[in-house]
């Protein structure tokens, strides 16, 4: 159990660093995310398919926070790792506006011991567009409304999540370009904001 306190489109496959502008309102914007093979499994969401919508679902970076220095424009960025013939070695650098965070316990489920600290999570504002962060640390590391830059892989958040940790709700409509499985039996996919008509 789990209780809680209180564009970007790839601009060159295969260069182990590649920038990508703040995605700004109407931009197209890509990036690949992990969806875990359980959640395939549960249905939630269905197998994508490439050319599909995927509706209403949150994005989430899980990795490290810093302060982001001052010559760092806002965005988000390939650190390393992967093209599009290898997606699931792709690491995101995402930089923008903290939310205010939060601590996050688990229960161990041993008798008379309390809740262990499992780090912490907060809502990044990049542009037009929001992501669920989760870090390992104390929420304490990240002041409200700070420059941050999160360094992580992308993940989709579990349907469940929402109502059951009571999150922000940050959920989009994404079109999937692209899907590849790998072979942990999860599935990557190659995600856009859908152009309004």
């Amino acid at each position: 159990m789990r209780t809680s306190d209180t564009s970007a489109r790839i601009v060159q496959a295969g260069s182990a660093t590649r920038s990508l502008r703040t995605p700004a309102k109407g931009d197209d914007v890509s990036m690949w995310m992990r969806i875990f093979g359980w959640m395939l499994a549960d249905d939630e969401p269905p197998m994508p398919c490439s050319g599909a919508l995927l509706r209403s679902v949150g994005v989430r970076v899980r990795g490290a926070v810093t302060v982001a220095d001052r010559a760092t424009r806002g965005g988000v960025v390939v650190v390393s790792g992967g093209d599009s013939a290898d997606p699931h070695q792709i690491l995101y650098a995402c930089t923008g506006i903290a939310g205010r965070a939060n601590d996050v316990w688990t229960d161990t489920g041993r008798r008379g011991e309390r809740h262990r600290h499992a780090g912490a999570e907060f809502v990044l504002t990049v542009g037009a567009h929001r992501f669920q962060v989760e870090f390992d640390g104390p929420a304490s590391e990240v002041r409200p409304d700070s420059r941050v830059t999160v360094t992580g892989r992308l993940e989709l958040v579990g349907a469940y999540e929402w109502d059951a940790f009571n999150l922000v709700d940050t959920r989009a409509d994404w079109m999937v370009m692209n899907v590849v499985r790998v072979p942990d039996g999860d599935v990557l996919v190659d995600l856009a904001l859908p152009r309004a008509a």
